[in-house]
Order: C-alpha cells, then structure tokens, then sequence
C-alpha cells in the first residue's frame, strides 16, 4: 500500500510503537527527559491513569522539549443518550507540558493527523494539547458502525466526555481549536457544551447551508486576480479537451509505479475530477504567489501534469484516499452540506456523472436526507448567544465564501489574513489585528502569547495542513447537487 501524500494524509493512521528508555522516559532526541513536576506529585502517566474510561495511556517520543507525549484510547458511547449502548475506542494525542498551563484541545475533524505537532496556539501559549480523533474515523469508528450516529451533536458530546475527564488533571483554562473541519467541530462542541471551554479558535472554518450551498459562488467567482483567474480556466479547458489521453496515461504510470489503486474510482473520472477542482484547490492551497507558475494552454503534456499532480493531483482520489475521507462524505452530505459552485466555462466538456464517483461513499450505507436545520441551529446560536469566539480566515481561501457570521456574539473577532489560503494563522495576520487576537487570548487565558515561539518552531515539527479531500469526493459531492 502508497504511502499517502505526507503534506495532507500523515503516516499517523498507523500509530507509532512506544519508544522508552531504561527508565520509563521518553526516547527524546536532543531534549530534557525529566519528567516535569506534577500537582500532587504523582508522574502524569500514573495520574491518566485514573481516568474515568480510560483504556490505555501510552508513553511515545517527542521532539519538543518539555513536553511529553501520550497515545490516549478512551472509551466512548456510540450513542450518548444511551448509557448502556455500544461503545468505541477513541484515540487522542496528549502533548503534557505542565497541568498548571492552559491546555488547548484540537479538533481534528478527520483522523488524528497531527501526530506530533504543536499547535500554533499551544505553541504561543506554551500549553498542554489534545488532540482529538473525529468518531467514525480511523481508528475511532465502531464496529459494527451504525452511521445513524455520526452526527455534529453525538460527536460534541465525545468531545465534552473527554474535556470532563482531563480537566481531573488540567485545572488551567481551556481552549478549542481546529483547522478546517476541525475548526468547524471545535465550533459545534461549543454550540452543545458551551461551557467546557474559555475561548474557541477555529481556524479558517466554514459553514455550509446547503447540499449544495451556491452561496459561495460568487466569493469564489472573485477570488485573486481576473489573470490569473482566467489562466486556470483556461488550463481546464484546454486539459479537458485536448490533453485527457495525456493526463490518463500519466496518472497509470504514477499508479503503477507508487501503487495506487482506482477500484472505487476509475482513473478517467479520477482525471476529471482532479481538472475540475483544479482552480478551487489552487486558490485554497498555493494562491497569488504561485500565479506565474500556471502553465500556458501550449505548455508541454509533462509540465501540464506535473501542475495537476502538484495542485490537484489525480491520486487524490484513489482508494487509499477514498478510504479515508468516506465519513466526511457522509457527514456533508448528511449535516455539514458543501459549497455548489457553478463553472459555467467547463459545460460541455464533462464525460462523467453520479454513478461514476459512486466508490465515494460508505461502503454499504443509506446516505441520509440532509438535515438542513442543522446548519442553522448552530449560526441562530452563534449569532444569539455566541460568545469568546475568535476565528481566522484567508482573503482568498475559497473556503472563506463560507465564512461563519458573528451576528450578536459577545466578547469576538472574525479576522482575515490578507490574501491568504486555507494556511491562515494568527501569526499572519497584520499587527493590528493580530494584537487583537493576542488580547483575547490573554483575556481568556491569563497568559501573554508568544507569537516570536511560533516562529522559532522549525517547520518539521508543526501540525500539517488540514487534509484535502478527494477531488472524485468533491465532484460527487456537485453532481449530487445537480
């Protein structure tokens, strides 16, 4: 089996082995193993321990001094209004600096792909983490799976079970993020629990009324500048009519070669895919600094590829990534919606339909009616009664046509790193309003942050960027719409 791309699908699905000295401490390379002090003077790993629902607590190494990490599994109800129900492992990373510090907890709204990242914000604030496994995902789905209860609020209640739990140990204020969709669940655990935590920071999260939301077209229609625009358009056209063959080809040869496998989705349907997301993933993931780097419509067959394979690449929507992203299908076809763009310039040229991205979905599940409300209860609740909610967006994120609404929310900020991507960060904003944020976050906290931490952080030991879904996923996810 390929390994999937490191940028977006961490080796995290398998879980690394623990890694102990002699002593029981950390395999830490280069970084001070002693254990820090704890409150009642009992190592921390003794203290998880007693967790209520704990099924195990592993030691694993980090590469961040003063900190020690730990593969949590804790038990969770399938069904939280059912106590006496089925039950499923969830997993979870905890990055332990010192149970007097905040500790932020990080929604990752997919797998647990961070791995070993810090976080931004536990960066700045020198805090604890915990990052959280979305239920039905990897290695927290149950078994057998009833997708009747992966719904925004069953997933909210994980995530109060778990903050009840630590807070036995972490005492200090609280703090969820995400990124994405993980933001985007950070969001909704505070619609259900909204006193679990002092603040959430959702990172570049949107919000879908829809399935499909056209509500983004016209944001998407303006995005960057009307050159640059105008030259993915013009490649999509140009790849759909005369370089189909050409890109198929390549797409085998890379198959063959780095074992992807397309039994859920054809390779054609894989290249069409990839083509039609190709201006939306430009514009999330790369932005105004790579507009020169667009090839010409005469551009060769290979420098052709190597744009779409870099950009919105094919293998996205092989098996392996099929596999991974299938709960999301479900979840935003069911509760979470999508954006519906229009790309008018592409009508004629599309070979394919419905039936051909089929693969997508659950492997023998019923995808549900769209619950519209959904949707809705959460914005009438964020614009009535939000409060401590301070979220960031890139300027040219096509995610950001999504954008959540303050409304009324006390105690907030909605701030936008200019011309940014689906990468914004407090650490880009301008002065101005990343002063602001840092305000907030003191407020919450008790804690002046660092922003200076978060550029000595070397890059290798950040969280990735959200995962991007499967182009064939977000192709189905269209003509489903139609």
């Amino acid at each position: 089996m390929p390994r999937l791309r490191p940028l977006w699908l961490l080796a995290t699905l398998t879980l690394v082995a623990a890694a102990c000295g002699d002593d029981g401490a950390p395999a830490t390379p280069d970084a001070d193993t002693t254990p820090p002090a704890d409150a009642d003077g009992r190592d921390i790993l003794v203290r998880l321990g007693d967790l209520p629902g704990l099924v195990s607590a592993t030691e694993q190494p980090t590469d961040h001094p003063g900190y020690r990490r730990f593969d949590i599994r804790l038990e969770q109800l399938v069904d939280h209004g059912d106590a006496a129900g089925q039950t499923f492992t969830q997993q979870m990373t905890l990055l332990h600096h010192d149970d007097t510090a905040p500790m932020v907890l990080v929604s990752t709204g997919y797998w647990n792909y961070y791995g070993d990242g810090l976080s931004e914000l536990a960066t700045v604030l020198h805090a604890n983490q915990l990052v959280v496994e979305h239920r039905y995902f990897a290695s927290s789905r149950p078994d057998p799976a009833d997708w009747s209860f992966l719904t925004i609020e069953q997933a909210a209640a994980d995530h109060h079970v778990i903050t009840e739990a630590f807070k036995r140990i972490y005492h200090a204020a609280w703090l969820a993020t995400g990124a994405s969709k993980g933001g985007m669940t950070s969001v909704y655990h505070r619609r259900f629990w909204p006193d679990d935590v002092d603040g959430t920071v959702p990172y570049v999260a949107p919000q879908s009324f829809g399935a499909p939301d056209y509500g983004y077209d016209a944001f998407v229609d303006a995005v960057g500048t009307p050159t640059c625009r105008q030259a993915l358009e013009d490649l999509e056209v140009e790849i759909l009519t005369n370089r189909r063959a050409a890109m198929e080809q390549r797409a085998t040869q890379q198959a063959a070669t780095d074992g992807w496998t397309y039994g859920r989705v054809a390779v054609g349907p894989a290249v069409e895919s990839a083509v039609v997301s190709l201006y939306w993933a430009f514009w999330q993931y790369y932005g105004i600094g790579y507009c020169d780097a667009v090839p010409a419509t005469t551009a060769s067959d290979d420098a052709v590829w190597q744009f779409l394979d870099a950009i919105s690449g094919v293998n996205s929507s092989s098996d392996q990534y099929a596999s991974a992203f299938e709960a999301y299908y479900f979840q935003a076809a069911y509760q979470l919606g999508y954006p519906g763009t229009v790309d008018d310039y592409l009508d004629g040229l599309l070979l394919y339909g419905d039936a051909d991205y089929a693969g997508i979905y659950p492997v023998s599940v019923d995808l549900p009616a769209f619950d519209a409300p959904a949707m809705h209860d959460v914005d009438d609740w964020l614009e009535a009664d939000g409060s401590r909610l301070l979220f960031v967006y890139g300027e040219w994120d096509p995610w950001s046509g999504g954008r959540f609404p303050l409304g009324d929310a006390t105690d907030s900020l909605s701030l936008t790193v200019a011309e940014g991507t689906h990468g914004a960060d407090l650490s880009s904003l301008d002065a101005d309003d990343r002063a602001a944020a840092a305000a907030r976050l003191e407020a919450w906290t008790g804690v002046t942050p660092d922003f200076a931490a978060a550029k000595r952080q070397p890059a290798a030991l950040r969280p990735p960027p959200p995962p991007r879904p499967p182009a064939a996923l977000l192709q189905a996810l269209r003509l489903r719409g139609r």
